[in-house]
């Protein structure tokens, strides 16, 4: 799978921008070809909006972010004025929950995105790492919904995971456990801790 993550500054109301979202991005996207799953989220500081976009692979994903881009640049330059920051890659691990644990599909969930920086050359440590530890510690953890992991398409130097839960202590929890788990694995060869956002989606749609 391929996602896309967008980060744009919001200069208006995050209420209206949701909405927006929800009543005309929602649609478009679910329209399209090869679509996975959309959430959005606004940070605690309310000056940002991040979207997380999944699709089957690169042409889908990214043929959906351009109808994306000229909707919003048509409708919602009044509360985002500034060009979007995007980064997308192919997924290297991804992981969801099965549909009977999986609560109300409407529920917003709790989203924590973390890049980590200085790779070159630690990519199969990486992988193994993840793969032995970081996933199954995630993916068994109470209110695990969804994981997507990819290596920065345009930076191969940054990797991106994003992980969905249920509710924000479920997922502060698991992410404690994470960045543990990451420094202890990682910690001689110069382990760097990931920058992090999150937020509580807004937006969320799957298929």
């Amino acid at each position: 799978m391929y996602v896309v993550i967008r980060r744009t500054g919001l200069t208006g109301s995050p209420e209206e921008a949701a909405r927006r979202a929800r009543a005309h991005i929602v649609p478009l996207l679910r329209g399209r070809p090869g679509f996975r799953g959309y959430c959005a989220f606004v940070t605690e500081q309310g000056d940002s909006a991040y979207s997380v976009s999944i699709f089957d692979d690169k042409g889908t994903a990214m043929d959906a972010h351009r109808c994306v881009r000229q909707w919003v640049d048509a409708n919602m330059r009044d509360l985002m004025p500034d060009e979007p920051e995007v980064v997308g890659g192919e997924t290297v691990f991804d992981s969801i929950a099965h549909p009977q644990e999986q609560k109300d599909p409407q529920q917003a969930l709790f989203v924590v995105i973390r890049s980590y920086r200085g790779l070159p050359g630690q990519t199969e440590a990486m992988h193994s790492v993840v793969s032995q530890y970081t996933l199954p510690a995630i993916t068994n953890a109470p209110g695990f919904r969804g994981f997507y992991a990819f290596r920065d398409e345009a930076d191969p130097d940054r990797a991106i995971s994003i992980t969905l839960f249920d509710t924000h202590e479920e997922a502060m929890r698991a992410h404690e456990q994470v960045v543990g788990i990451m420094r202890k694995r990682l910690g001689e060869m110069a382990y760097q801790p990931p920058r992090t956002v999150m937020g509580e989606t807004v937006v969320l749609a799957t298929v």
